[in-house]
């Protein structure tokens, strides 16, 4: 048998040193989010789905709001964000009558494709906690008349 077709697997050291440099250019190079991207992308990927009338947000969002008359679109969420995975917890409301497991599934896949999809971060923890029920016309009326009783808060004419 000849040894002709046998390959060494030492590695030049053009090779070494070409592997050295690569390595290195990877430590050097990072690509970070701020966590309120993380957070917006998945607000509009959580409100996009059927059922969901809104994010909720705490009371302090809510009085934000209420004084500056801008809606923080990512009230009612929390994101712990790795270098490779986030984990996400979402406050909303659900239109009264459907299945909110199945809201629940649906917001799930979509927070998790988008992230995945706009990111590269993998969605390892997904919760959803429902804060109040309404109907759709309900939720309308309500957002109605806050947004009157903010607008006649204004410090200007």
């Amino acid at each position: 048998m000849s040894n002709q077709n046998v390959r060494s697997t030492e590695k030049t050291p053009e090779e070494v040193e070409l592997e050295k440099k690569e390595q290195e250019e990877q430590h050097k190079s990072h690509l970070t989010y701020d966590d309120e991207v993380i957070k917006k992308i998945a607000a509009l990927a959580t409100t996009d789905v059927k059922g969901i009338l809104g994010m909720s947000g705490n009371l302090f969002q809510g009085l934000q709001k209420t004084l500056t008359g801008n809606e923080n679109l990512t009230a009612g969420i929390q994101a712990d964000i790795g270098e490779k995975q986030v984990a996400i917890d979402v406050s909303v409301y659900v239109e009264y009558g459907l299945s909110v497991p199945e809201i629940y599934r649906t917001a799930y896949q979509n927070v998790k494709a988008n992230i995945s999809q706009m990111t590269g971060l993998d969605v390892v923890e997904f919760n959803m906690h429902v804060d109040d029920v309404y109907t759709r016309e309900e939720f309308v009326e309500s957002n109605k008349s806050k947004a009157k009783t903010s607008s006649s808060n204004s410090r200007v004419e």
